[in-house]
C-alpha cells in the first residue's frame, strides 16, 4: 500500500519535470519567432551575426537601383 501513493508522487514529478521542459524549449522557439528583433539583444558580448544585422538594417533603408542583365550583352 505504501508504493501506491509513492508512484503517484513520483508520477506527479515526472510530469512537472515534463512540463517544465516543454515550456523551456516552446520559450525558445517562440523567441525565434517573434520576428524582426535584434538577435543579439541579449548577447553578452558583440558577436558577427549582430555586425551583419546591423548592416542589412542600414542596407533596408537605401534605395539601390536594380540592374537588369541580359543574356546578350
Amino acid at each position: 500500500m505504501m508504493t501506491d501513493w509513492q508512484d503517484w508522487i513520483v508520477a506527479l514529478l515526472v510530469a512537472l519535470c515534463v512540463i517544465r521542459v516543454g515550456m523551456s524549449i516552446w520559450n525558445i522557439f517562440a523567441k525565434s519567432r517573434s520576428g524582426r528583433q535584434n538577435p543579439c539583444a541579449h548577447c553578452a558580448q558583440p558577436c558577427d551575426v549582430k555586425r551583419l544585422f546591423d548592416q542589412k538594417v542600414a542596407k533596408c533603408g537605401h534605395s539601390e537601383k536594380k540592374t537588369k542583365k541580359s543574356c546578350c550583352e
